[in-house]
């Protein structure tokens, strides 16, 4: 019996983010496995009591987990203590436990950690917020490291957060943010982005605001940018809207681009052919950066700037290939996107989706270029 999947899969139904062919397969799994409906149990008293989880001390902490051990080592399968960093919600069993306060201890246990890490995310969706695991707790008490909070956005869902030092921040589908939850008192705010979000950084002086991603780095005091870093995707973008922004290849942190309003950075790989000393072709792939102007996109009477308005629960997509919206469309949708061969690689889409679901936004795009497609659950199949 998978019983990673199955309480995965309770995680997602219980934080309402289960796809329609996830709750049958859940399904399936229960009633092939009736043992496990006590997983249920697991995931529900966690999802309860998260609410106790404040205003702990030391004592209490200690006395917190090892009820928690004791309770669930067989389900949750403790053993080798290892301590990891955290960034995701808490918990509380023990009815001699009061409250949690956001510290912790060492000696985590390996399976517990990883457990937490991976399904918190699920559970704080539902409630509209990212708690801060138990494990987190424990870890951060005793270690102080660069980044103790983290925010997740899955497929088809899309967050705006403050943090402590003011900072606006829009975060698309399939991204995470890493920062400090101390980032106000340090004398550089950092934070660390996987996906994609818009930033409308609060002033202050003397305290530079940098973004980090797997590529690069950007560093601004006060401004408006849009970085996308997804780790699928060909390349990274910053798109400035007002200010200015400093950019850095982490490979060439001493080359600085400077951009200005309106303007976007963007990397590409090419794919190149030389030709070797005993004259074979070999192929190079080779990083291209390039600095564009931006320029509104006019559709049906409107403006629409198509590098930030997602933020706006708006997207815009103009001459794109299927294979190029492919992954766009799978993270705005929450659905999987599978291409036949008979599609022309010539055709291009220009377009703007609001309110639509994967259905009608296909359909409209029909009426563009001819193709077919079938849907099953979040499954899509484009013919």
């Amino acid at each position: 019996m998978d019983n990673n999947r199955i309480i995965e899969l309770l995680a997602r139904k219980k934080a309402n983010e289960a796809t329609p062919r996830e709750l049958e397969e859940l399904k399936e799994l229960l009633t092939s496995f009736p043992d496990a409906l006590y997983f249920d149990e697991v995931v529900s008293e966690i999802w309860t009591q998260e609410q106790l989880a404040e205003d702990m001390s030391e004592e209490e902490l200690n006395a917190f987990y090892q009820a928690h051990e004791l309770k669930f080592r067989e389900e949750l399968a403790f053993n080798t203590p290892k301590i990891v960093p955290l960034n995701s919600a808490s918990a509380n069993v023990d009815a001699t436990v009061e409250r949690i306060n956001q510290t912790a201890v060492e000696d985590i246990p390996t399976k517990l950690n990883s457990w937490f890490q991976k399904y918190t995310r699920l559970l704080g969706v539902a409630c509209g917020i990212f708690i801060i695991s138990m494990a987190s707790f424990f870890y951060l008490k005793n270690n102080t490291k660069e980044f103790d909070t983290q925010v997740s956005c899955g497929k088809g869902v899309r967050k705006k957060i403050l943090l402590p030092d003011g900072t606006l921040v829009w975060l698309n589908a399939e991204s995470s943010l890493s920062y400090d939850s101390h980032l106000a008192e340090r004398t550089k705010r950092i934070v660390h982005l996987v996906g994609e979000a818009f930033f409308d950084v609060a002033h202050q002086q003397n305290k530079p605001f940098i973004v980090h991603t797997q590529e690069l780095s950007v560093k601004v005091l006060g401004t408006a940018f849009n970085v996308k870093a997804y780790e699928k995707d060909k390349g990274t973008e910053a798109t400035l809207l007002r200010g200015s922004i400093e950019l850095s290849m982490n490979d060439k942190p001493a080359e600085k681009i400077i951009l200005k309003p309106s303007e976007k950075f963007a990397t590409g790989t090419q794919k190149k052919y030389n030709v070797n000393q005993q004259g074979n072709q070999e192929q190079a792939a080779t990083l291209d950066l390039m600095v564009e102007h931006i320029v509104p996109l006019r559709i049906a009477g409107s403006e629409y700037i198509e590098e930030t308005s997602w933020k706006d629960n708006v997207l815009v997509f103009q001459n794109e290939s299927l294979e190029d919206l492919k992954p766009r469309l799978e993270r705005w949708f929450n659905v999987h996107i599978e291409l036949g061969q008979t599609i022309p690689s010539d055709y291009r889409f220009t377009g703007v989706l609001k309110n639509e679901n994967i259905k009608e936004a296909l359909t409209a795009m029909q009426l563009i270029k001819p193709f077919h497609f079938k849907l099953k659950a979040d499954d899509v199949i484009i013919y």
